[in-house]
């Protein structure tokens, strides 16, 4: 039996590493790294793709580069995707399927595929057109071959007809009367697959999940819940090529290298990603039989512009991805300015854990609560930067003006955080309107269904704003300026983009910007108004998509409310994908779960992708625990070691990539900045899932920079790597010995923080060019460790 549901094929695959990053030397692991870095650094600038060699032979078109080939057979329409070893990836039908029906008739949807008509190649590009498509039409896609990947242009459906388009399929084929996923490979890999961690991002073939799945802006509908890295805009998949998947070799020579596959322009459509008896098909939904945007006769452009992106595993393809995106000059890195990078890498507390645990959520939020929490906070020890405040400050959604009744000295409290040295943050739905006449409009500006009612959300308490209408926009744009003139918020927490109905319930108006260009058009109106104020503002939200560098800054991981009892497992999964973001200039605000005893390990992770915060209740969580004076120690510490770039390269270690439980999580980090070494994460004796573990297996996967026998995160102050710098920072999380390489140094002088303000400083000699720290959590006096200051003396 075949399990993979593809051929089986060796190819000329060398053994590599089954499972996880395969041992390798200190200076082997500091070249790949910086050589890798570098790519990302010299990525900015457009850049046109080098044409791939495009050859016709026994029937096949094939399109090679160095890190990929394409082969597509003319007689059976269908392509292949193999690595540089000749390893299958994947394999799928390349005409797309449209389905249509007639002009605003809602039941008799059909397709039916076209005939191969012609195909011509020319300068690394391979067009392919169809004729016959649902009996009249003709259909033509582009294909467009780099050196290092992939670019697919929308396809151009020409109808003599009458005719609605209702949704575009590519990588699908008919079956049954149905379009029915068609592109397989052995494993699917799906970030934001799901809110919680019941359904892991892995996704492997064999399972058979039936699920139709949002790549794009929303969330609801599909039947599952979906949130945290929406809208990704692509997905992933690598394939087995032995026959049977657990014979010999199965992961290590018979394992393909990657692709990502992700959007290159924003549809005007909804955007899906529909998995079937292990197989996937990614759709673009446009209901013109309700809307009547996308309707013939004419010639209609159709689907999106997909570019696909190869690497070792998906980890890279997706850097890949990222990577690509900007040699075309199809993004640019964000460049911030120094103030916007210290708002966004600023520590949080957030106040909603304890808006739920003490029953102050919605309208029952009032600034006593906030006075209470605050003053917690302070207490506590916390070195919490920013104090972020969250649902529901506002009178009513769509103001962005406080209740004067809950809260009725807010900008007074505002300014006493301000005058402790604390930044606001503060959240908003920014598409929400509650009363639209409050703010000069009626329900004709709001988002509308079929019968041209306003489509209402959050069980009818309020209506979604309708950003392309251009009073809409005027008006909004005052609300927001005001917003940031009167409260003057360091970072905006904007939530519930993924309310955005899709184009089966309601539209905007100007259904250019409907589908997924609706969230880059609210965005646009929103964070322009809000930068002509204050510039260095800072705008925070749960999404992987390359496509809004433009207008967000910092991502979240978003609630991890159903991850009860792991939330340190899941936020070291979303952490995984969200620290490919540092490729992009956007780094991860490390929110925690709901409970104290996750807490630090999930902080100690998020000192390798951004910064820092809690959401914890100081009187108690859902299992009755508080914040210990340990707890805050840790918090403190890893605040004076956390890295001030939002640009890096992270490479995880200890990765098993394969396994849906194991896997896109790792237990140790190591992180780069323009090619120099400058933060390593190292667990060394024990899994992420809380196993014992093997020691020696961590330290020779970790350079040899660092050595350690207890959890540590070791960083490098200064804008130098850490065997350069003259100035270190670590955090311990168990007794014992922490070594750190520095050729240069000859002594060090050390300085070890505790909680509650007392410091005690020792001298160290360097032997065989390490710095060996003895580290002990608690001092003389039983008072927690914070950190370690470690200044290196040649």
């Amino acid at each position: 039996m075949d399990r993979t549901n593809l051929p089986a094929d060796g190819g000329s695959a060398q053994a590599r590493a089954g499972g996880c990053v395969s041992p390798f030397d200190r200076r082997q692991f500091l070249q790949l790294s910086a050589a890798a870095l570098l790519t990302t650094a010299n990525a900015g600038a457009a850049e046109d793709l080098q044409p791939a060699r495009i050859t016709t032979h026994d029937g096949l078109v094939r399109a090679e580069a160095k890190n990929y080939a394409w082969e597509w057979s003319p007689s059976n329409d269908r392509f292949q995707l193999r690595d540089a070893k000749g390893l299958l990836i994947a394999t799928s039908p390349l005409q797309p399927l449209v389905v249509v029906s007639a002009p605003g008739d809602t039941n008799a949807r059909r397709f039916a595929p076209g005939k191969l008509a012609s195909y011509s190649t020319q300068n690394g590009t391979v067009s392919i057109h169809y004729e016959a498509v649902n009996g009249h039409a003709k259909l033509s896609t582009t294909w467009r071959f780099g050196d290092q990947s992939i670019r697919v242009e929308p396809a151009v459906y020409e109808t003599p007809s009458n005719e609605d388009v209702i949704s575009f399929h590519a990588f699908a084929e008919e079956l049954a009367g149905d379009p029915f996923p068609a592109l397989k490979a052995s494993y699917l890999i799906v970030p934001g697959i799901s809110e919680g961690s019941s359904v892991s991002p892995i996704v492997r073939s064999d399972v058979g999940l039936n699920v139709l799945s949002w790549l794009g802006h929303g969330s609801f509908g599909t039947g599952m819940l979906q949130q945290w890295g929406l809208p990704v805009h692509f997905f992933c998949g690598f394939n087995i090529n032995i026959a049977h998947g657990v014979a010999r070799d199965a992961y290590t020579r018979g394992r393909s290298e990657a692709f990502c596959c992700g959007l290159a322009d924003l549809p005007n459509g909804d955007l899906f990603l529909n998995l079937k008896s292990g197989a996937a098909s990614v759709i673009v939904n446009y209901r013109s039989d309700l809307w009547g945007h996308v309707r013939g006769p004419r010639r209609l452009s159709l689907g999106a512009g997909l570019f696909w992106a190869f690497g070792a595993d998906y980890y890279e393809a997706i850097r890949e991805y990222y990577l690509g995106l900007m040699k075309a000059g199809i993004i640019r890195r964000k460049a911030n300015s120094e103030k916007k990078t210290a708002v966004a890498l600023t520590p949080q507390f957030c106040a909603w854990g304890s808006q739920v645990d003490r029953g102050k959520e919605g309208d029952r939020q009032d600034e006593a609560f906030l006075r209470e929490i605050y003053r917690e906070m302070k207490d506590s020890g916390m070195h919490a930067g920013m104090f972020s405040i969250d649902d529901k400050w506002e009178e009513r959604y769509g103001t962005l003006e406080h209740s004067a009744e809950r809260f009725p000295h807010f900008v007074d409290f505002l300014n006493e955080v301000r005058a402790d040295g604390r930044r606001i943050g503060i959240w908003a739905a920014l598409m929400r309107c509650e009363d639209p006449q409050q703010i000069g409009l009626t329900t004709e500006h709001m988002l509308r269904q079929r019968d041209g009612k306003p489509f209402v959300a959050g069980g009818g308490k309020y209506y979604i704003l309708d950003f392309t209408q251009p009073v809409v926009a005027n008006v909004f744009k005052n609300i927001a300026q005001n917003f940031i003139r009167r409260y003057n918020p360091d970072l905006v927490k904007f939530d519930f983009g993924y309310e955005l109905p899709s184009l089966d319930i309601a539209a905007p108006k100007d259904l250019r910007y409907a589908g997924e260009r609706l969230l880059k058009r609210g965005l646009e109106v929103v964070v322009e108004a809000m930068r002509e104020v204050n510039p260095d503002i800072v705008l925070m939200y749960y999404q992987l998509s390359p496509l809004f560098l433009d207008e967000l800054d910092l991502h979240s991981p978003d609630d991890l409310f159903l991850a009860a009892g792991e939330y340190d497992l899941e936020a070291n999964r979303r952490f995984f994908f969200s620290s490919l973001c540092g490729t992009l200039g956007v780094p991860t605000y490390g929110s925690s779960g709901y409970d104290w005893q996750s807490a630090p390990d999930i902080w100690f992770d998020s000192a390798v992708v951004g910064t820092l915060g809690s959401l914890n209740d100081f009187r108690g969580d859902e299992q009755g625990e508080v914040a210990t004076p340990e707890r805050i120690a840790k918090y403190n510490g890893l605040t004076h070691i956390l890295r001030r770039s939002n640009v890096f390269h992270v490479q995880p270690l200890d990765v098993d990539y394969e396994a849906p439980t194991r896997g896109a999580r790792s237990r140790s980090w190591a992180r780069f900045e323009n090619g120099e070494l400058v933060l390593v994460a190292l667990r060394p004796s024990t899994t992420l899932d809380g196993t014992d573990g093997d020691s020696s297996v961590a330290k020779n996967r970790v350079p040899d920079v660092v050595r350690a026998a207890v959890p540590v995160v070791v960083a490098s102050r200064t804008s130098d790597g850490i065997e350069k710098t003259d100035s270190l920072g670590v955090v311990t999380y168990g007794d014992g010995e922490v070594s750190i390489l520095h050729p240069q140094g000859s002594r060090a002088e050390i300085t070890e923080y505790w909680l509650g303000g007392a410091s005690t400083r020792s001298q160290v000699q360097l032997q065989n060019g390490y710095c060996r720290l003895r580290l002990t959590l608690r001092d003389k006096e039983g008072a927690p460790l914070e950190w370690v200051e470690v200044n290196i003396q040649a």
